[in-house]
């Protein structure tokens, strides 16, 4: 549970409302897939969203640092598992890394995107954005 980001989830979550079916559906997807990589399922993330939380005590720096996951990657990907195009998209959407110029050129690839019908330059072109914006 320590690679689930639940903000990310949240933002992922909230493009549910979108007036745009296929970006609403891939938001779903995505969500899902976090879920599912995280290792949980719905009723617990609900469950844990539901409960009150408790303030977890702090940990020393070396205990912190053993209790990550050593194959985490952004946004509580596991780097073992390669992403698809759509996921590459909404992270690069998402990330408070990418320009707005950025943003806005992806938003003219979306209904692509979603439907798989990108260029292998487009799909390249977004890998390095995802590896830029995101992965850092």
């Amino acid at each position: 549970m320590s690679t689930f980001n639940r903000n990310t989830l949240v933002k992922v979550l909230e493009i549910l409302d979108s007036s745009h079916a296929q970006e609403a559906l891939a938001a779903a997807k995505l969500a899902s897939a976090m879920v599912r990589e995280a290792g949980l399922t719905w009723d617990q993330v609900i469950d844990d969203a539901v409960l009150p939380r408790v303030a977890a005590p702090s940990l020393p720096a070396q205990e912190t640092a053993q209790a990550r996951t050593p194959g985490a990657g952004p946004f509580g990907y596991r780097r073992e598992r390669e992403l698809s195009p759509h996921e590459q998209f909404f992270m690069v959407l998402l990330s408070p890394r990418t320009p707005v110029d950025i943003k806005r050129k992806l938003r003219s690839w979306e209904g692509r995107v979603l439907d798989g019908d990108i260029t292998p330059q487009e799909s390249a072109d977004l890998q390095f954005m995802y590896q830029s914006f995101v992965v850092g």
